[in-house]
């Protein structure tokens, strides 16, 4: 005899919604790298902004007066609006593969997105994307995570 009140069984083998179950797993990480790139995002594209207006307004000028290192300031701010660029396209990769993972879209980009993340120097944030990145990388590695994201 059945009990009448007792919860119904989902797909038939006992465990809840695998898709709900791995959502809810994933969405901590998932988060937590949206706002740590979202952070370097914005940061970035203001250095950026910064080194151009100090090409733009001459103010690099009146910094070789005071600097006689053997680097002139113009590379200085050349190489670090490459490096910048460089960081805002990571942060951008890792900002839309967190996306992707917190609505699981696409599996393999969130995956690539959270070992970017793990890169230092190159992940969001230096080295406060490393902990998220390991965390995402955790998540996406239980069994039955890349099963839900392409159901």
């Amino acid at each position: 005899m059945s009990n009448p009140y007792q919860a119904p069984i989902q797909g038939g083998t006992g465990r809840p919604n695998l898709k709900q179950e791995v959502s809810n797993s994933i969405q901590g990480p998932a988060i937590s790298l949206i706002v740590v790139s979202a952070i370097a995002l914005v940061l970035g594209l203001l250095g950026l902004v910064a080194d151009v207006l100090f090409i733009a307004t001459g103010f690099v000028d009146q910094l070789e007066q005071v600097n006689d290192g053997p680097i002139s300031e113009y590379t200085q701010i050349t190489i670090r609006a490459i490096w910048g660029s460089v960081l805002v396209i990571a942060s951008s990769f890792v900002l839309y593969g967190a996306i992707s993972m917190r609505n699981m879209k696409n599996y393999s980009l969130a995956r690539s997105a959270a070992i970017v993340a793990v890169i230092p120097l190159i992940g969001p944030c230096c080295v406060l994307g490393i902990p998220f990145g390991i965390w995402a990388l955790v998540a996406l590695g239980k069994p039955g995570v890349q099963e839900a994201f392409s159901s």
